[in-house]
């Protein structure tokens, strides 16, 4: 065993980096697994809610009517 050498200056930093990595592969799968669920949540909120088309005249005065080219 006398092949390695004493000297272990840089293994911390080698520990560090692969926690660092392990801990972004986790980040990543954890945000790739839940993003389709909010998602599909957002999506529900913007179906159910109603469609509305704003309309600002010559006198400032603004109009807010549904939108009747979006029917649901």
């Amino acid at each position: 065993m006398d092949e390695f050498p004493e000297d272990e200056q840089g293994t911390a930093a080698m520990e560090y980096s692969l926690l660092i990595s392990l801990l972004g592969l986790v980040i990543a799968g954890t945000v790739h697994v839940i993003g389709a669920d909010i998602y599909e949540m957002f999506a529900s909120i913007n179906e159910s809610l109603p469609s509305v088309l704003i309309i600002e005249d010559s006198h400032n005065s603004i109009l807010i009517t549904e939108d009747s080219h979006n029917p649901k």
